[in-house]
């Protein structure tokens, strides 16, 4: 996960985007469990799903098929 956020959006308001874990960023990540240097943050309608560490563990937890690049 370079620089840039990446980011993916899907139904129901679902959105996808790819954080590094400092600040606010770290704590929230923390808190659910996720370590390192980036992560992939989802939330839906604003509020905060969770953070996933992999792709892997994102993929467990939505369909990849139904997100689309901003």
């Amino acid at each position: 996960m370079g620089d840039d956020r990446a980011s993916w959006t899907g139904p129901g308001g679902l959105r996808v985007t790819a954080v590094r874990l400092s600040g606010a960023h770290g704590v929230w990540a923390a808190l659910a469990g996720v370590r390192g240097a980036d992560a992939y943050l989802v939330t839906r309608n604003g509020r905060i799903v969770g953070y996933y560490a992999t792709v892997e563990e994102l993929a467990g937890v939505l369909d990849l098929a139904e997100l689309r690049a901003d």
